[in-house]
């Protein structure tokens, strides 16, 4: 096996609960959703729980901003409830355009802000009576009794070294986007290092990979990354990863053809070495090549992201992709 998770894809509910349906089928481990644009991923997962029976249903990730802490228990206990406990909490921080800009929310320090959160969140599951004083302020109040399959592992999205040392410390699994050979290698090496600091054994932290994968005609698949790496390469977070992986001038070089006007040619201007770095795109065999390579480097997932070229069937595409790469 190679990529035993997926990250759910569509326009609409329906649309990702297909794909959520069609990866427990194929022996997927766990579904992902991710929250930015698109659907809420508190609805498609709850969608997706009435309609499979034994795949984890996973956030990765939502953001620790936009959610109290007692508001993103209440969610998770539900979803625990209809899934039999099958959940995965995946928070992070995303970002301030998203944050600030988008939902009109203050940014906080995100290390303290984010270890508040998970020791909050994991009593409020637990069915304790919390009150807070710190960032977030809370007066007493508690859930009725400890969410179904208690207690809910909490993954972290993270990617410079505070948050993956905070990841270690705190969480029970933690996820790396977009990682190439080279980061991969970085943030294994700084969560082990700081998972054995705090005392805990390697069964207590699973490391997941997110990798866009797309199977067929290499340069077709890469404009369609470049769509989404620019995004990327624009957001400040992303940038200073970026640059501290060895990809400086890139980041300099697009932000630069981004702010003069020229943003057409900023998108096209990625080069082919960031997309291949960033994403894993060719003929099957080469993709199951290059995801075993993370693998074995002490990965514990890999979650595809399927990448397939525009026009008609998207999302039947997108299934077969799903299928193609699954576990059976």
């Amino acid at each position: 096996m190679v990529f035993t998770g997926v990250a759910l894809t569509g326009a609409t509910v329906d649309e990702h609960v297909r794909t959520a349906v069609a990866a427990e089928q194929c022996g997927y481990e766990t579904a992902w959703m991710a929250e930015v644009f698109g659907p809420d991923a508190i609805s498609v997962l709850a969608a997706s729980a009435v309609a499979t029976s034994r795949i984890r249903l996973a956030t990765g990730i939502v953001s620790t901003y936009v959610r109290s802490p007692y508001l993103a228990a209440m969610s998770f206990h539900s979803l625990a409830d209809l899934s039999g406990g099958r959940v995965i909490a995946g928070f992070g921080t995303s970002t301030p355009v998203i944050v600030e800009g988008w939902h009109g929310l203050p940014f906080p320090s995100p290390l303290r802000a984010t270890r508040e959160f998970v020791d909050l969140f994991r009593r409020l599951m637990a069915g304790e009576r919390v009150k807070a004083d710190g960032i977030y302020k809370i007066r007493g109040v508690s859930l009725r009794g400890p969410a179904v399959g208690s207690p809910i592992p909490v993954y972290l999205g993270a990617l410079n070294d505070g948050m993956l040392r905070l990841a270690a410390q705190v969480a029970d699994g933690v996820i790396l986007n977009f990682p190439t050979l080279s980061y991969a290698r970085h943030a294994l090496e700084v969560l082990h290092d700081a998972r054995e600091r705090a005392g805990r054994a390697a069964a207590d932290l699973r490391i997941i990979g997110n990798f866009r994968t797309g199977v067929g005609e290499a340069d077709a698949l890469a404009n369609v990354m470049r769509s989404e790496l620019i995004t990327y390469l624009l957001a400040p977070v992303y940038q200073r990863v970026f640059t501290a992986d060895g990809w400086g001038a890139e980041v300099e070089r697009t932000a630069n053809a981004w702010a003069s006007g020229d943003r057409a040619g900023a998108v096209s201007g990625i080069s082919p070495d960031f997309v291949h770095a960033h994403s894993v795109l060719g003929p099957e065999d080469e993709v199951k090549a290059r995801i075993r390579e993370f693998l074995a480097l002490g990965l514990d997932q890999a979650v595809l992201f399927p990448v397939v070229t525009p026009g008609e069937a998207v999302k039947d595409r997108q299934l077969e992709l799903v299928r193609t790469l699954g576990p059976r």
